[in-house]
């Protein structure tokens, strides 16, 4: 069973745990509730399928049962409070907190290069700018940017691209170490891209005054919509993506870094379904 700082989803490692022992020993659900002291034999099973949570005396309780001490209970806490937390600005706050603890004990969390390659809008245009800029020192990428941007900003994009591996080092050039990012690896990832989506969102208000209405293309729609038919926007807007992304990708060259958002999103709540009275159809 892999160590609990590889895991970001407390109850993944509890089922983990659970199954281990049960190939092990004939471990049951019964047992592992007692042995957290809980009198439903089927609680810790329902925590596991995200159905109950963990109050602060059951965080405590299990995690002794499970047998954590030191930093492995540490990570344990912060990982169960980050997990049931339902705000996001929350979950930021206590994303932060993990961090915090793994720094402390020496290790990594997974997927904390996805977390800071989205953190600024600047990281993934760096990226793109970087390698076609030669030798262009961190003022003049800055310079190349719609948005003011400083060269101590563009530093720290920089560094943040290398250490993440999006970037690498050639021959004193800048090269591309991948061509896509994932943005959907791990939640702390999605917690990441909400706030760059905030950032591109507020760019694409202040191109409607900044920017020359022949270079950028900004339109809507205000429709209404059954579940049915959001579910099969969302899929064609899914499909026009890969084809956007295709079509991006047939040439080597890049004249100019766009940023292309789509939204879709509701402007009321639910209203109340019509029933049919019977009437003429128009």
């Amino acid at each position: 069973m892999k160590p609990i700082v590889e895991y970001t989803s407390y109850r993944s490692y509890l089922l983990d745990y659970y199954q281990e022992q049960h190939y092990r020993r004939g471990f049951t659900w019964r047992m592992f509730a007692a042995l957290a002291g809980y009198s439903s034999p089927v609680f810790l099973k329902l925590v596991c399928d995200g159905k109950n949570n963990l109050s602060e005396l059951g965080l405590e309780r299990v995690a002794s049962a499970l047998g954590l001490t030191g930093a492995d209970l540490v990570y344990f806490r912060a990982l169960v409070h980050y997990e049931q937390e339902k705000n996001l600005k929350k979950r930021e706050e206590l994303y932060a907190e993990l961090r915090e603890v793994a720094k402390a004990n020496s290790f990594k969390l997974i997927g904390e290069e996805q977390y800071d390659y989205f953190g600024s809008w600047r990281n993934p245009v760096i990226r793109e700018i970087a390698p076609r800029l030669e030798n262009a020192k961190a003022s003049e990428l800055a310079d190349s940017l719609m948005e003011q941007t400083s060269a101590a900003e563009v530093k720290n994009a920089l560094a943040v691209l290398l250490k993440t591996g999006f970037l690498k080092e050639e021959d004193g050039r800048y090269v591309a170490s991948a061509n896509t990012v994932s943005t959907g690896i791990i939640d702390a990832g999605k917690i990441a891209v909400r706030n760059m989506h905030k950032q591109m969102g507020e760019l694409a208000v202040k191109a409607l005054d900044d920017i020359p209405a022949e270079e950028r293309d900004i339109s809507g729609m205000t429709l209404g919509l059954t579940a049915d038919a959001y579910d099969r926007i969302v899929e064609e807007t899914a499909a026009f993506r890969r084809r956007i992304a295709a079509i991006a990708s047939e040439s080597a060259e890049t004249e100019r870094v766009y940023r292309m958002n789509l939204q879709l999103f509701p402007l009321t709540k639910k209203l109340p379904v019509k029933k049919n009275d019977g009437g003429e159809n128009a």
